[in-house]
């Protein structure tokens, strides 16, 4: 089950973990948090390379919600 523009929630979706787009590792810990208005996804790794990846995904999807937003 996945959306648009690449962003499936792979084999991991069935129990095995969430892992978006690829960024997953045995270093990646994911916590969702219900919010009144939906959730939020916390992605943390300490491999310094996937923090650097993980941070412009972020703050692309930023844009695109401010892009998107009426």
């Amino acid at each position: 089950m996945g959306g648009g523009m690449g962003m499936g929630m792979g084999p991991g979706m069935m129990g095995g973990g969430f892992c978006p787009m690829g960024l997953g590792g045995p270093d990646t810990k994911v916590e969702v948090k219900n919010i009144d208005k939906g959730v939020t996804i916390t992605v943390t790794s300490t491999d310094k390379a996937r923090v650097a990846r993980l941070q412009k995904m972020a703050e692309a999807m930023r844009l695109m919600h401010e892009a998107t937003a009426p």
